[in-house]
């Protein structure tokens, strides 16, 4: 689905009135989700004693509360009440051969058996995988292995200005690129600016230049009010939170040719993009080469402590030197051998198994085929679209809503909490997606995990009143 298309039918959503379950068909859907989830319901409650809101992970539903995975297996994943899911979660993007691949699983099993986790030193095993994403990655001579995305993105940051000697760095809103103090700004919804800033001194976006997604004047605008001071523009290339806000087919284009002009960095956070819109990242799809590239949990297909930063020689240069000459970075379990195994085995094992292009042909057919379902109902508008095996569904279309309306916020909270409730009725019947906008592939869904797929969505259809 081309860019205008997809800002023209968020458009359709928003201009038409707001499509709940009704109360009574809800109530149902969420004592299902209570009757057949009990164990992850008494999990939650004594959680919520321990842990601060009871659960850890953004990614989670936590509506009515969280459910507690037990274990997964290919595109399957099962709950601690022993209920099974077609999953498209897949941890957040890193999993693309598949949960617990074999193949992969046993050569850690082997490392933690024969020369164990980490000694806190090198290993060669650092060699081997940078030596790997080096090879695939156009824009990468050099890497710097970290333990998050969000680490990585925090280096990338401050290799640019030691790089440039400038401070200033342009974010396009709405773009997520990790919860470090100057990143917490205009998340998921562009424009809003500080509202997820509690705790975060204001003096920590001092240098931070927001920019609305796709808005060439503003961009332009940006670099000539500061002109010799922009370090760096950090983007997602497929547009902000992983193509939710998708990127206009001359966006990244542009920024690269005005980068060049002002002499500033392209960094590209390919923390959801790398190695899985293409073995090269974004940077290869798009063919335009970022200066500085940040990955994150993807390069140890979900193996824990896994980021890195790479890019140009010289500007990785500033990560070396003496004392004075180099910018600190540290983590004491960045690049341990378990990480780095798993990134080394896990890109040859996509190369040899061509993983992203099954992710990507099945992406493909399933966004077909619900859209399929979907123009069944022309009174609803939901539609769907895919960069490559990061699909995203639109229903309530929350995150489209334009702040300037007067009742902008009601808006999002109610538009939010209707696909909350669509969410609910999905997990109740054993499909799991995130955030509900967004559906990851990987190369083991199937035919049946297609015909699931679209058995849940057309049951969730027939809650939904017409008209």
């Amino acid at each position: 689905m081309e860019y205008e298309e997809i800002v023209r039918r968020n458009r359709e959503i928003l201009s038409r009135p707001l499509k709940a379950i009704p109360e009574e068909k809800l109530a149902r859907e969420r004592d299902l989700y209570y009757r057949r989830n009990r164990r992850s319901r008494e999990i939650f409650e004594k959680a919520k004693n321990l842990i601060p809101g009871g659960v850890e992970h953004n990614l989670s539903q936590n509506k009515p509360f969280p459910l507690a995975m037990d274990r997964a297996k290919g595109y399957r994943m099962w709950d601690v009440d022993n209920n099974v899911y077609v999953d498209y979660l897949m941890s957040g993007a890193p999993i693309i051969l598949g949960h617990a691949f074999d193949p992969l699983d046993e050569k850690i099993v082997e490392i933690i058996r024969e020369k164990g986790p980490a000694t806190g030193l090198t290993s060669e095993y650092e060699l081997m995988a940078a030596e790997e994403i080096i090879r695939r990655m156009p824009g990468v001579e050099m890497v710097r292995f970290l333990q998050s995305g969000t680490e990585a993105d925090m280096a990338a940051v401050r290799i640019a200005r030691a790089f440039t000697g400038k401070q200033k760095i342009i974010k396009i809103g709405g773009s997520y690129h990790g919860w470090s103090d100057q990143m917490v700004y205009s998340l998921h919804v562009p424009g809003t600016g500080p509202l997820n800033s509690r705790g975060i001194t204001t003096e920590s976006y001092a240098h931070l230049i927001d920019v609305p997604p796709n808005d060439f004047a503003a961009l332009e605008k940006a670099f000539e009010q500061n002109k010799g001071g922009v370090a760096a523009v950090l983007v997602e290339p497929i547009g902000g939170e992983s193509g939710t806000h998708p990127v206009h087919p001359d966006w990244n284009r542009r920024i690269r040719e005005l980068c060049d002009h002002y002499q500033s960095l392209l960094i590209f956070d390919e923390v959801v993009t790398g190695f899985r819109l293409d073995m090269g990242g974004a940077q290869k799809y798009f063919n335009i080469t970022p200066d500085i590239t940040v990955l994150g949990k993807i390069i140890a297909h979900g193996y824990p402590s896994a980021g890195a930063v790479g890019g140009r020689k010289d500007v990785m240069s500033v990560c070396q030197g003496g004392m004075g000459e180099k910018i600190y970075i540290g983590g004491t379990l960045a690049a341990n051998p378990i990480t780095t195994a798993a990134c080394y085995h896990a890109l040859r094992l996509m190369e040899e198994h061509d993983a992203v292009k099954k992710a990507t042909a099945y992406a493909d057919r399933l966004t077909a085929a619900m859209n399929e379902l979907f123009a069944a109902r022309e009174d609803l508008g939901f539609f769907v679209y895919n960069f490559g095996p990061i699909m995203h569904y639109v229903t309530t279309a929350f995150f489209a809503v334009d702040l300037s309306s007067p009742d902008a916020f009601t808006q999002i909270m109610a538009r939010k909490q209707t696909a909350d409730d669509y969410q609910v009725a999905t997990l109740s019947h054993g499909l799991c997606t995130l955030a509900g906008t967004r559906m990851y592939t990987c190369m083991q869904h199937d035919d049946e995990a297609l015909n699931k797929t679209l058995e849940v969505w057309e049951y969730l259809l027939s809650l939904i009143p017409r008209g």
